[in-house]
């Protein structure tokens, strides 16, 4: 999930470089409505794929926009985090399905502090840098085998 559209098209460049395929990548966060919805949906579709592993990001800072018309039509400006999202998801969803999921926030916030937050409520972290195509995999490997640790994936299968 991102709230810029650049960003989500980067993010869905990123899923097929890190090998995940087309047709499996679901990008958000366009508007309000997907932002506010998402951990709705996260666990609705997770619900709905009992098999299915998922990797999800989430930019750290959504921006939302929110529209009211009681009269004089006017909006306010929210930030959402999306690493309480994804707090929110990890407390919501079962522990079979939590442990099908690897959940990571995006930042360009990397202070200390900041991915210690960002750590404890999610996976790991990635920083909002650009993306170079053969540094993926290495950038993904050590969350992904402090998430799956040899071991636990072997014994999975």
């Amino acid at each position: 999930i991102d709230d810029s559209k650049i960003q989500r098209k980067l993010l869905e460049r990123f899923f097929v470089l890190a090998g995940v395929k087309k047709d499996r990548i679901i990008v958000t966060g366009k508007d309000a409505t997907e932002i506010k919805g998402f951990d709705d949906f996260v666990v609705s579709h997770i619900d709905l794929h009992p098999t299915d592993y998922f990797f999800v990001i989430a930019d750290e800072n959504l921006d939302v926009v929110e529209k009211y018309d009681g009269g004089a039509a006017f909006a306010r400006h929210v930030t959402v985090s999306g690493s309480l999202c994804i707090e929110t998801i990890r407390h919501r969803l079962l522990p079979d399905q939590e442990r099908r999921m690897l959940a990571l926030v995006r930042s360009a916030n990397d202070s200390s502090h900041d991915v210690a937050i960002y750590n404890s409520r999610a996976h790991g972290f990635l920083p909002k840098a650009p993306i170079q195509r053969d540094r993926v995999l290495e950038m993904l490997a050590p969350i992904w085998e402090r998430r799956y640790p040899p071991s636990v994936a072997s014994s999975a299968s």
